[in-house]
């Protein structure tokens, strides 16, 4: 296995990072305590609109070796596989959390995430913060996890086998998604789950719509089974 940490592109990386790591961390914690939930969460979607057009606009021409190839597939073909990928993790998913399950009745760990209640509670005051949870928030993730992240340990390790250089930057991007979501606990295996899934989709496509379509449907389905099922 060969790295080249000179080889991806470090701007990128870090510029995004920046951008969605201010936009959905520092500036919202940094909100007063006393301002009302109405004025938080329209704070919030002004924040997150401004990041991902500026996410679009660094990340518009090639900024790693994925990019720099041209997708054979037409935005048809591509939202259709984008909507197989999301079958595909739903599945896995579901497997995942099925395996969870089982070893948490002799590990004794939760298995429900709490990001997903937290953000689950804050639609049922406003609803309409659905539009950052179900699309905004996506659009953002992909960008930065898939485009900057994935794309840079991608470029990185240009030396190695097909299999590793797709293998530990997918590995890598997923370890670092969990974090912010539920940290280091067994559920970090579906966020993983979801970087190979979306990963290969990106890989797969050379358009970052595609991981985008998936993951859209994703919390989409997620937040509407949590608000009406459960």
């Amino acid at each position: 296995m060969r790295i080249s940490f000179t080889r991806g592109n470090v701007s990128h990386l870090l510029l995004s990072g920046i951008i969605y790591i201010l936009a959905v961390f520092i500036i919202p914690l940094q909100l007063p305590r006393n301002i009302s939930i109405d004025s938080r969460v329209t704070t919030v979607l002004i924040l997150s609109f401004t990041a991902t057009a500026i996410l679009i606009y660094v990340g518009r021409k090639g900024t790693n070796d994925i990019d720099r190839h041209k997708s054979n597939y037409n935005l048809l073909t591509l939202v259709a596989i984008g909507i197989i990928g999301f079958i595909s993790m739903m599945l896995i998913q579901g497997f995942i959390n099925g395996i969870l399950v089982y070893f948490s009745n002799f590990f004794h760990f939760d298995t429900k995430s709490k990001n997903t209640s937290n953000v689950v509670e804050i639609i049922k005051m406003k609803p309409y913060f659905i539009l950052y949870v179900a699309v905004l928030g996506p659009i953002m993730e992909e960008l930065f996890f898939r485009k900057a992240v994935f794309g840079y340990f991608y470029d990185a390790m240009i030396g190695s086998k097909s299999w590793v250089r797709f293998t530990v930057p997918a590995l890598i991007t997923g370890f670092i998604f969990a974090l912010p979501h539920d940290g280091i606990s067994p559920i970090m295996v579906v966020y993983i789950g979801m970087s190979f899934v979306f990963s290969y989709l990106y890989l797969h496509t050379k358009n970052i719509l595609t991981p985008i379509v998936s993951h859209i449907l994703m919390n989409s389905l997620v937040v509407l089974v949590q608000l009406f099922v459960h």
